[in-house]
């Protein structure tokens, strides 16, 4: 480590050429990574409806209905002329209404009442309308447009455009708030105006390489490009105030600028290393889910702490030289205060504090596992048009969804008793197939060839069913379950496509993920630490510290009775270990080196008292990253796990500094014990 240090501090130039070039490749590179919008493509390749999706997509040209489209007010005639309206939408494939079901030249009171009561009531028309999504920001404002201001426009379309809005016009106002909050935060954490301004550019370039390098990713999901900056930001901040802090301490001895920036290098990499590892192996994780959100979200945030180590060590310490001037010029006051009476009430309520949280820690986590969750997207903000328009269409036509139920082509009676246990359904609000067609507007000739084509296909008839259900929920998977047991009994050979049904196989997936991501993620963080401490005993009380703090995090949600995004939930558990587990070690590490000098006891104290100033600052930024999302995305899973970031952040920094002390004291014979190379203190009494 000397030599390269000693090479950083000498090739100055060529290191700052080198990032410039690839700054210069990221800014270019950014704007043309894909982003995938739609969740449901992140299901796995073996789930029942992904297979389904793929067999639709080979043999039918349109979709199924992914937009509802309510418009008041109108005669039957203007009806049929809306229709017509929506259809001439570029990308509007299709577009089904009462006349795709009745002939509406005949009185409707002739008609099945509940029929009718599904697409034309009290003179309100509600259209189902397919849509590529390939625009679908420029489709929903189009469908908006024919809806008028008395009008809504509802289902999966909404959810894709909100999603592209969000992405690419909430990021820039997020870092807009980020960076001056999280400057001003720096500041507490040093003695220049001028240092956090060159942490923030070096960690800016790393935060660019990371979203530059995604170019060589077939694309990037919403989610994972929503919340990638302002996260790399947050949990890898840390790094280079410890390699300021040492820089400041050699510089405080006199030591020459380059010497000091060297020796800071050597002696700031093992524990910025360590802390990394954590963070990328805690991330990487997220990689053996089989839910795909998770290798994509997992990928890129360890890349991204990758990317902030480098420019931590490499670029890092080339600015604060070239800028050396300038950062003595502009040295403050410490404005931390002396954190000695935190550490002595600390160390008062060291025994009530263990026992309060041994009490709360089995509760937390068997009420965290209760939670309810939401499996697909959350839901909208109540203040927005989309939810207004839902609510408006679900009080005027009740809540309704699209599923298509592909069947082998050709055997007509078989499709037929189908088609009419289907239609028995309660939930079923309309049916339309090539049997129910022919059966009604005999000879088949006179059908729509449009329909004809969207019913049948070279191998395959297609069976649209119009359903009384939510998107998810027991009774939405009931519904599932009931469909393609139906279709089992009569083909061997089915596929069932829907928004319910997508939703349905990733409960399952993600709830088989559960327990593999967060074991690994605690195996692998565990090992580091273990390897890092050389101890057995030291891995297990950092662990049960912040995995404890995650529980408490998680159990809040129930306690509120609020649902809670079960990827969220998942992601979370992962990130929040990576993220804070740094929080223990450094506190660990002051902890043994103290425990050289001073009673155990001494030692907690003092740990607490030498630590605050350093944890306080990543803890607040990762807080105050957490908020920022919560309250500036109109993304209700990115908000959602903004709020619980920022809540986590909180409780893993409560839990070390009041928590993890006392842990330490109460085992301090079995971390000597377990711990290679442990020096404590003796004393005949140590429980003075």
């Amino acid at each position: 480590m000397k030599k390269l240090a000693a090479w950083i501090v000498r090739r100055k130039a060529l290191i700052l050429i080198l990032f410039g070039v690839l700054t210069v490749f990221s800014l270019i590179a950014t704007p043309l990574v894909p982003i995938n919008y739609n969740l449901a493509e992140y299901v796995p390749e073996s789930a029942p409806s992904t297979i389904a999706m793929q067999v639709m997509e080979q043999e039918f040209r349109d979709a199924i209905p992914n937009a509802r489209v309510y418009i008041p007010n109108l005669s039957l005639q203007e009806a049929l002329q809306a229709k017509e309206k929506l259809e001439k939408i570029p990308d509007v494939t299709q577009v089904l209404w009462l006349d795709d079901f009745y002939d509406v030249r005949t009185p409707l009171e002739m008609a099945d009442p509940d029929l009718v009561a599904g697409y034309f009531a009290d003179g309100n028309a509600l259209y189902q309308v397919v849509t590529d999504i390939d625009n679908t920001v420029e489709t929903k404002l189009a469908l908006q447009e024919v809806a008028g201001e008395e009008g809504a426009v509802e289902g999966q379309l909404i959810d894709l455009a909100n999603a592209q809005l969000a992405v690419s016009s909430e990021i820039t106002m997020v870092m807009l708030f980020m960076v001056p909050l999280g400057v001003g935060i720096l500041l507490l954490a040093t003695e220049s105006w001028l240092s956090p301004l060159l942490l923030l550019l070096s960690m800016g370039i790393a935060i660019l390489l990371n979203l530059g390098t995604n170019i060589f990713k077939s694309e990037v999901s919403f989610l994972t490009q929503a919340v990638t900056a302002v996260l790399q930001l947050a949990v890898s901040m840390d790094y280079g105030i410890f390699l300021l802090h040492r820089y400041e301490e050699y510089r405080a001895a006199d030591r020459a600028p380059v010497d000091a920036m060297r020796e800071a290098i050597v002696k700031s990499a093992s524990p910025i290393l360590a802390s990394s590892m954590t963070t990328v192996f805690g991330f990487l994780a997220l990689i053996f889910m089989q839910f795909r959100i998770g290798p994509d979200l997992g990928i890129v945030l360890a890349k991204g702490v990758l990317f902030s180590l480098i420019c931590v060590i490499f670029l890092l310490p080339v600015l604060i030289l070239v800028f050396e001037k300038w950062v003595e010029k502009t040295r403050h006051r410490n404005f931390l205060p002396d954190f000695n009476p935190v550490a002595k009430a600390g160390a008062k309520l060291r025994l009530p504090i263990l026992i309060l949280v041994g009490l709360m820690i089995i509760p937390a986590f068997r009420a965290q596992q209760r939670n309810e969750f939401i499996y697909g997207n959350a839901d909208y903000d109540r203040t927005s048009r989309e939810y207004h328009d839902r609510n408006l269409i679900e009080n005027k036509f009740g809540k309704q969804l699209s599923v298509a139920l592909l069947v082998p082509k050709g055997e007509w009676g078989k499709e037929k008793m189908l088609h009419d246990e289907l239609e028995a359904y309660p939930e079923v609000g309309s049916i339309i197939s090539y049997e129910s067609q022919v059966s009604r507007l005999i000879p088949s000739e006179m059908l729509d060839p449009k329909l004809i084509e969207a019913m049948l296909s070279e191998n395959y008839s297609r069976i649209i069913l119009t359903v009384r259900s939510e998107k998810e929920g027991p009774r939405a998977f009931d519904l599932v379950e009931r469909l393609r047991k139906t279709a089992d009994k009569y083909y061997e050979e089915n596929y069932l496509v829907g928004e319910s049904v997508v939703t349905y196989d990733m409960r399952d997936v993600v709830q088989k993920d559960n327990i593999i991501v967060n074991g690994l993620a605690i195996l692998t963080v565990g090992l580091v630490v273990m390897i890092s401490f050389r101890s057995l005993m030291i891995p297990l009380l950092l662990l049960l510290t912040i995995e404890a703090s995650i529980w408490f995090n998680l159990t809040v949600p129930y306690l509120n009775a609020s649902p809670i995004s079960y990827i969220g939930y998942l992601i979370i558990s992962t990130i929040q270990l990576g993220a804070t587990v740094d929080y223990g070690i450094l506190f660990t590490q002051h902890y043994v080196d103290n425990r050289r000098s001073l009673l155990k006891k001494d030692a907690a104290r003092e740990t607490v008292r030498e630590t605050i100033g350093t944890l306080l600052p990543p803890a607040l930024i990762l807080t105050v990253a957490g908020t920022i999302l919560r309250q500036l995305s109109t993304l209700a899973i990115v908000s959602e796990l903004g709020e619980v970031l920022a809540r986590g952040a909180s409780f893993s920094f409560l839990m070390v500094v009041f928590f993890l002390p006392g842990l330490l004291v109460l085992c301090d014979r079995l971390i000597e014990k377990t711990t290679r190379g442990f020096e404590g203190r003796k004393m005949q009494d140590e429980n003075r």
